[in-house]
């Protein structure tokens, strides 16, 4: 009795641990699996970090603006005549001794604590800091397209899956409704009332859909290898999906075309570009810096020690550099004209991108509806084929031609609503609205 119970609660652990294992058990939705592709992608992670670069860049940029302090430490020997002369001027312990020209050795501490800032640059402090936060917002919208091009990459992936998931289903309806049909004629030959060439016909048949079977099932088997490629998952721990049936990316409510990230990150590389050139402009004028530093020193072989301090400001103003600046000038100038025009070729793209993802979603609605009646047809043909050759009053070759119009229709089906589903994704994305149908 012990040993029954210590079983039944054996196995319904082992039960209860299979039924709560999301591996196989859960369904993953097109969401689902862009969020773990946004979140586990090589992709998605460099994107991120080309932002975190850029955040670097600015923090660089504004460092400018803060004054730099710095501590120095050194001992050194010497019995040069002069350094010699330095240590004791430094230690406040020289004196006019008949041996200056060969002083016994002497050493010397020092430690120096100096600070500095720069007061004016001209602008190029300033036009530094503007172009790194305007090439950091450049970098975050770049991040985000880069995220909108997964998510797509992830649909793409996601609708070759639900497709080929279709194929393998109308595959298997193609065989066993030749095997139905090898059944009859099979029946048929063993009485004498119909030809063995006709059940060799069907036979045939059944054999090119039991490979048409085969290659539905490996494209599947690729799909899934394919969207574990762009998930960035070493194991795809998932065995269900949604159907085409069941997808729903929804069409927008509107055709006002919101703020695209490629639009918005050309705009800030061009901002970024127009402060580079102000940044070479700076060149032309001169650059005020205030230091200070606090100095001990102190030596041991005349035992003195003593501090001193020094301030001052300095003035820097190349007159002429050889065009060096003109040169800087010429170069930004021209990658800001570059900028300005990359900014406009791309706004131009997404004024198209709209029209045409526009046109894509009307034409594979209406390919949806045009192939929903052929499904229907061609279903109806067949099962009035089959009957018809039940009862003998068809022949083989009917069949087969009704199972192939059948099969055909049907992919031609799935195809549709897999287009429909990827251009609707594209119109949102063209409309700058989530790509999922997060929101309208």
């Amino acid at each position: 009795m012990k040993h029954r119970l210590r079983f039944s609660l054996a196995l319904a652990t082992i039960m209860m641990a299979a039924i709560g294992s999301p591996a196989l058990a859960q369904t993953l939705t097109l969401k689902e699996a862009v969020a773990l592709a946004e979140k586990n992608s090589p992709v998605a992670i460099a994107a991120q970090q080309r932002v975190a670069e850029a955040a670097a860049k600015t923090r660089q940029a504004e460092a400018m603006f803060y004054p730099m302090l710095r501590l120095t430490s050194s001992y050194s020997q010497s019995n040069n005549p002069v350094n010699v002369f330095m240590y004791a001027l430094n230690q406040g312990q020289f004196e006019l001794t008949p041996d200056l020209n060969d002083p016994a050795a002497a050493d010397n501490w020092r430690v120096s604590g100096q600070a500095g800032i720069r007061l004016f640059s001209g602008g190029r402090d300033w036009a530094n800091r503007r172009a790194a936060k305007a090439a950091e917002r450049g970098i975050m919208k770049v991040k985000d397209i880069t995220l909108d091009e997964l998510t797509m990459q992830v649909a793409r992936s996601y609708l070759l899956l639900l497709t080929a998931a279709e194929y393998v289903r109308s595959a298997e309806s193609s065989v066993k409704s030749y095997e139905s049909s090898e059944e009859v004629l099979a029946n048929r030959v063993a009485a004498g009332t119909a030809l063995k060439t006709e059940l060799l016909n069907i036979q045939v048949q059944k054999a090119r859909a039991e490979e048409r079977l085969l290659q539905a099932r490996n494209g599947r088997s690729l799909g899934k290898e394919g969207l574990r490629l762009v998930m960035g998952l070493e194991d795809l721990p998932f065995t269900d999906f949604e159907t085409l049936n069941q997808l729903v990316i929804p069409e927008p409510s509107t055709q006002e075309p919101g703020e695209r990230p490629e639009v918005l990150a050309q705009t800030a590389f061009a901002d970024a570009a127009r402060a580079q050139l102000r940044s070479a402009k700076s060149g032309y004028l001169p650059s005020l810096n205030a230091f200070a530093s606090i100095d001990r020193f102190q030596g041991w072989e005349y035992d003195g020690d003593k501090s001193s301090w020094a301030a001052g400001l300095s003035l820097e103003w190349s007159l002429f550099d050889g065009f060096l600046t003109a040169g800087a000038i010429g170069e930004k100038r021209a990658h800001l004209k570059a900028a300005e025009e990359a900014a406009r070729l791309v706004h131009l793209q997404t004024s198209v991108e709209l029209t045409s993802a526009s046109f894509s979603v009307q034409e594979a609605t209406e390919r949806v509806g045009v192939m929903v009646r052929a499904v229907a047809l061609a279903e109806e043909s067949a099962g009035l084929t089959r009957q018809r050759f039940a009862q003998g009053l068809a022949l083989s070759a009917h069949v087969i031609d009704a199972e192939d119009a059948l099969i055909q229709a049907e992919l031609g089906l799935a195809q549709a609503k897999a287009d429909r589903l990827l251009a609707t994704a594209t119109l949102r994305r063209a409309l700058a609205l989530p790509i999922t149908g997060d929101s309208q």
